[in-house]
């Protein structure tokens, strides 16, 4: 590895991340080629780098491996997103290992309970083989205002899941293609990008009925998502 984050310890790099991110207050969007946003981006591999070379030392080694990668990566964009917060009394690798191992348990709940409605949803489609058809709900644009209320449950399920808030985002807000998405997310391909999506949309569905939304509400609101896709 040859960035700069080789020569610098932790803290080091999380203090320059936050001098990077204080600097860009205030400005328009940076241009992918600029120095700092180059210096950025390199800090920030070589830290994740480091807690997936030291799972030990990060607090991640306990955390499944069906569910590391994920954990991780919410982790990780919840110390970046929240990175002015980090440091104090908790060195950066236990201030993270508590983070991940709380998104690994959120994560773990949701997969429960995803399986046992999958379940549910098969054993009622085989009851009802041929249901009638429900009559279509008019347009409300609960899609497209969901992303801008404060304090609902789209807030909520960003707070806990930034990784999957963040690609939804770009593909249902912001209208990015998944070709776009594949630079954007540092995916391997569109296909990845999808299946990405895919999750995200299901952690979301799973998120919004654990809320409290009502099941035609939550189809309803999952069927315009998907019509945007």
């Amino acid at each position: 590895m040859t960035n700069k984050s080789t020569f610098q310890s932790e803290e080091e790099i999380i203090k320059r991340l936050q001098v990077l991110l204080r600097e860009s207050r205030g400005t328009t969007a940076a241009d992918p080629g600029d120095a700092s946003v180059r210096e950025a981006r390199e800090l920030a591999v070589g830290l994740a780098e480091r807690i997936f070379d030291d799972p030990n030392k990060w607090g991640i080694a306990s955390i499944p491996v069906e569910h590391r990668d994920d954990a991780v990566a919410d982790a990780f964009v919840a110390m970046l997103t929240s990175i002015n917060d980090v440091g104090g009394r908790q060195s950066i690798a236990e201030w993270f290992g508590v983070t991940a191992e709380s998104k690994f348990r959120r994560l773990w709940t949701l997969a429960e309970r995803q399986g046992a409605e999958r379940d549910r949803l098969a054993a009622e489609r085989a009851d009802s083989p041929d249901p009638e058809p429900e009559e279509e709900d008019s347009p409300t644009g609960i899609a497209a205002s969901m992303f801008e209320v404060s304090g609902g449950v789209w807030e909520s399920f960003e707070h806990e899941f930034p990784r999957d808030g963040f690609a939804m985002r770009l593909r249902y807000l912001l209208k990015r293609t998944p070709e776009q998405l594949v630079v954007m997310l540092d995916a391997p391909s569109s296909r990845a990008v999808n299946l990405r999506l895919g999750r995200a949309r299901d952690r979301f569905r799973m998120f919004c009925e654990q809320s409290g939304m009502a099941h035609r509400e939550v189809a309803t609101l999952m069927d315009q998502l998907e019509s945007k896709s």
